[in-house]
């Protein structure tokens, strides 16, 4: 029994020896593991990091909101007209207030050899179209041209007197008026103008406007409309009054058609005002080439004409270039409310699609 016991005590023994060298060879593989994990993380991280994009070479892709509003569209810069302004050597004048908004306006002085004994000579508003001056390539040279023709020539920014945002809206037509007939009496006051000797040039929007102001001022003088037309509201109202008036437009105008210039001309006619009809085959809103020059040779002829000391009005007889331009027959003259409708049109496609300066 003795040597059983001690035979049972030694083998007790054994297995605790054993067991605790056991655990010691189990913790020391389990930290032998941990450092080999902790070892191949660090191997790997070089190779996440290099596949990582550089900053700034992509954008982080963001789910939008379901509420979030459309990003706005840049506006198209204006181009600038500082270039043609300054070829015209047109000068800047402190320009006038309105409603507390300053409308600035440019001028060409006559050429001073030209001006009258008492230092004055006549002047002419110069009124851009819906898309503002563009580059001003539509609207100083025409002032220059009369400038050495000996009228004064105003370029008025119109568009400085208008707060809305969209300064061509067809309803906003009496606001520009506004802003115009200031430019008038501002004008008038000049001590180098003749206050009684004053016309109206205008393009597109502003052909629209001038004609608008000429059927309705007397101050106006002449007045030349490069591819506008009469607003039909002014014309529902009733026009009974025009100064002598030069119509010039293309035949193939997508955005006032000559069909407008045609209405204009009838008008004119009925209400026995003196005008002047030139219709240019084969160019649109916009003339070019051999057009524009021949159109602001006109322009020039017809304000000296009707401005000068000798200002008389002529019985003349309806003048259209047959030749130059197909006859519209009456029948697709619009009606009044048609014509209404037209117009809110036409002002919108002025104001989105028009060429610079239109």
């Amino acid at each position: 029994m003795a040597g059983g016991k001690a035979t049972t005590l030694l083998d007790a023994k054994l297995l605790v020896d054993a067991g605790a060298l056991m655990g010691h060879a189990l913790r020391r593989a389990c930290r032998i593991f941990a450092l080999a994990l902790f070892l191949g993380s660090i191997a790997m991280a070089p190779v996440a990091v290099q596949a990582q994009p550089r900053a700034g070479n992509t954008k982080a892709a963001v789910t939008p909101k379901p509420d979030a509003k459309p990003a706005k569209a840049t506006p198209r810069r204006q181009k600038s007209a500082e270039g043609a302004r300054r070829a015209a050597e047109a000068e800047n004048t402190n320009g006038f207030n309105i409603d507390g908004r300053r409308v600035r306006v440019d001028v060409v002085k006559a050429e001073t050899d030209l001006l009258g004994p008492d230092g004055r000579a006549p002047a002419v508003l110069i009124l851009h179209g819906a898309r503002g001056l563009g580059d001003g390539s539509l609207y100083y040279p025409p002032a220059k041209a009369l400038a050495e023709r000996g009228i004064n020539a105003f370029v008025i920014h119109y568009f400085d007197g208008i707060p809305q945002v969209s300064k061509a809206a067809p309803t906003l037509h009496d606001e520009r008026e506004r802003v115009i007939a200031e430019a008038v009496s501002y004008v008038q006051k000049q001590a180098y103008v003749d206050p009684e000797r004053i016309g109206v040039f205008g393009l597109s929007l502003g052909g629209f406007h001038a004609l608008s102001l000429g059927s309705r001022d007397q101050r106006i003088q002449a007045v030349v409309n490069v591819v506008g037309a009469m607003p039909s509201e002014v014309q529902r109202r009733g026009v009974h009054r025009m100064p002598p008036t030069l119509v010039l437009h293309g035949d193939r105008d997508a955005t006032v058609p000559v069909r407008r210039a045609y209405e204009l001309a009838s008008l004119l006619d009925e209400i026995g005002a003196e005008h002047e009809v030139k219709i240019y085959k084969g160019q649109g809103h916009t003339f070019r080439g051999d057009a524009k020059e021949d159109s602001i040779t006109r322009t020039v002829d017809f304000f000296e004409r009707h401005l000068g000391g000798d200002r008389g009005l002529l019985d003349k007889e309806l003048e259209i270039d047959i030749a130059l331009a197909p006859v519209v027959p009456e029948t697709e003259t619009l009606p009044i409310r048609a014509l209404t409708i037209a117009d809110e049109a036409l002002w919108a496609m002025a104001e989105q699609d028009a060429p610079p300066g239109n």
